[in-house]
């Protein structure tokens, strides 16, 4: 499908409204629809005021948000897996709608001149009318509060058997048109103000709170000032950032910072590669996350599993695989030295280099079409046998165990992976997707990204000769996950800053997030302590050593956990401090010897200038 996705952001230093189309490709829907939706730039809503002016200004819109009705507590919106409809019609409704997308980028947005509603949201879904409907009407023009009757007259269309929510951007009286019978929530704004409309979209997703409605855990937007920093004091980040890209440490990069669970900074630099006509990196493009799917995937499930009492850090991972581990040593490993790197493990096999004679492929392994037996797709046209992961695991087997200290080792993860996915019942991938990701409305973080979207949301790495013969767009860069299909333990997920910051929040929030539960607070306080002496690690999470610093800022504190990718990303949280810092960008491209971003320090000098700036605050 072809879905409509955007940005937007309302800080001076760069929080922008744009539009972009993308082409979609969704299991879940097959069919085609074009949104039709206007858009605007909004930094001239706040061009003319300073920095306390916006702050005040926001105070007063969410000060005079009135809700009319809230029944069974709707609001604010909880699991976003669900079938999603907004209709904004009458005056521009682009803050709004793209703020909405934010949130929930699988939502179907209709235009204001769409006639048909019922009929169009069933084309959209190719089903039923959507579970949840938010029905808006906009007054003629930002400072007005008049609306057109013939927008309300459309809401005789909608079907009472939804879940109907009634936002109303104008004048109060408009109500006297309407059914209100129909809806579950109605709120009123009073004016179609950018800011107003930015504001509900937030409380309706539940990232702020006004009215009486409370913030369910998920991340909100703010100016640096609502939170009392300035600015002024953030203003190097665009500087660094445009640093890394002249000095060819990446083409491009996204940096998202949040401060007490508000995104204060959320922008897209340079494009996806080095080519003159190359694309622009947008708030959506998708990053190969590579070491990070370590957090967001195999330890965030771990942690399910571990709350539900099913994954026990102190058992062997024998007593879980014995099919894998055999009668050799590595069954009596503890599932917590694996995942604090304190097994022995050999930090990394190239299992790759096995495969390949005289640098091709060996013919017996690969083949360039897929069949029932090579199934496993390690690039674009390239099939790979689906038994021979049990080749890479007799050859973990045969590595040979060192002494139980800390070493980092990619290994840890090829054992996750099957302990979990026994746990699961099913592939890692789609079980996160289908009750985490989705539910959580993070629909750009997944596995195997072009089965649901099109290359050109993927940002590329590296042009692979030395394995796979091409540039990689799409499949993950690492060959061992590569080889198991795209989907592993330590490698394979592909997201975007604003849905990994959202994992971060929701370590923040210890498993609570939108009116669900995901692990325990017990759970977080497990896995994020160190776990041995002598070794800075958390089960699964990097922590800073021991005198400040390392991976992160040496302003970080000792309570902080995170973990950074090869491919040239960050992802850290700061329980104490409540800071989300996001660094995504393609280092390896177009070569993985390119390592001009840690040489730089591109990513710990940014969170230098966040800790600085929380500093300084007022």
């Amino acid at each position: 499908m072809r879905l409509f996705s955007s940005l937007i952001v309302i800080s001076l230093l760069g929080f922008a409204l744009t539009r972009f189309y993308s082409d979609q490709k969704t299991t879940e829907n097959k069919s085609k629809f074009k949104h039709e939706l206007p858009t605007k730039w909004i930094g001239a809503a706040f061009s003319d005021l300073n920095t306390q002016q916006q702050t005040q200004q926001i105070q007063g819109f969410r000060k005079h948000i009135e809700i009319l009705k809230n029944n069974q507590q709707v609001l604010p919106l909880g699991r976003l897996d669900q079938k999603l409809a907004c209709m904004a019609l009458g005056g521009n409704s682009s803050v709004f709608t793209e703020t909405l997308n934010l949130y929930a980028d699988r939502m179907a947005f209709f235009a204001a001149d769409s006639l048909q509603i019922p009929a169009a949201v069933s084309k959209f879904y190719g089903l039923t009318d959507p579970e949840i409907c938010i029905f808006s009407l906009h007054a003629a023009a930002p400072h007005s509060n008049h609306i057109e009757k013939w927008a309300a007259e459309k809401i005789e269309l909608l079907d009472s058997t939804d879940q109907n929510i009634l936002v109303v951007f104008g004048e109060h009286k408009i109500l006297k048109d309407v059914d209100t019978s129909l809806f579950d929530a109605i709120i009123v704004a009073h004016e179609n103000h950018p800011i107003a409309q930015e504001q509900i979209a937030q409380l309706l997703m539940g990232g702020n709170s006004a009215a009486g409605i409370q913030a369910n855990g998920r991340l909100g937007i703010a100016l640096p000032e609502e939170l009392g920093l300035a600015s002024k004091d953030l203003q190097q980040l665009d500087v660094i950032a445009q640093k890394g890209i002249t000095a060819g440490a990446y083409p491009g990069c996204q940096v998202l910072v949040a401060i007490e669970d508000k995104i204060i900074w959320h922008k897209a630099y340079g494009k996806q590669g080095y080519e003159s006509n190359a694309a622009a990196i947008d708030l959506q493009s998708m990053y190969d996350i590579a070491s990070v799917t370590k957090i967001a995937a195999s330890t965030l499930l771990a942690m399910q599993q571990h709350a539900k009492g099913k994954f026990d850090l102190d058992r062997s991972i024998g007593s879980y695989i014995p099919e894998v581990t055999g009668q050799t040593a590595f069954g009596a490993l503890k599932i917590r030295e694996i995942m604090a790197h304190q097994a022995g493990l050999t930090p990394w096999i190239p299992f790759y280099k096995r495969t390949l004679t005289d640098g091709q492929w060996k013919p017996t392994i690969y083949q360039t079409t897929k069949s029932d037996d090579f199934s496993l797709e390690v690039a674009k046209g390239i099939y790979m046998r689906k038994d021979y992961k049990d080749s890479m695991y007799a050859q973990i087997m045969r590595s040979e165990l060192g002494p139980k200290k800390y070493v980092y080792s990619d290994l840890c993860y090829y054992f996750t992976q099957p302990i979990l996915e026994r746990l699961i019942g099913e592939s890692q991938a789609s079980y996160l997707r289908r009750n985490i990701y989705l539910p959580l409305g993070l629909n750009r973080m997944l596995y195997q990204p072009l089965k649901s979207f099109a290359d050109a949301q993927v940002v590329p790495t590296e042009d692979d000769q030395a394995y796979r013969k091409q540039l990689l767009r799409g499949y993950v860069h690492d060959p061992g996950a590569a080889m198991l299909g795209g989907v592993a333990g330590h490698a394979g997920v592909f997201s975007n800053a604003w849905s990994l910051a959202h994992i971060m929040q929701l370590f923040l929030n210890k498993g609570q997030m939108a009116g669900m539960n995901f692990f325990s607070e017990a759970t977080y306080q497990e896995f994020t302590k160190q776990q041995y002496p002598g070794n800075r690690r958390a089960a699964g999470f990097d922590r800073p050593t021991a005198s400040g610093g390392g991976t992160c800022d040496v302003l970080a504190s000792q309570q902080s956990f995170g973990h950074s990718g090869f491919t040239g990303t960050l992802a850290w949280a700061d329980p104490k401090n409540k800071v989300i810092f996001i660094f995504l960008s393609n280092r390896v491209h177009p070569s993985q010897d390119n390592w001009k971003l840690r040489d730089l320090n591109i990513r710990t000098d940014m969170h230098h200038v966040v800790y600085e700036a929380l500093a300084k605050r007022k």
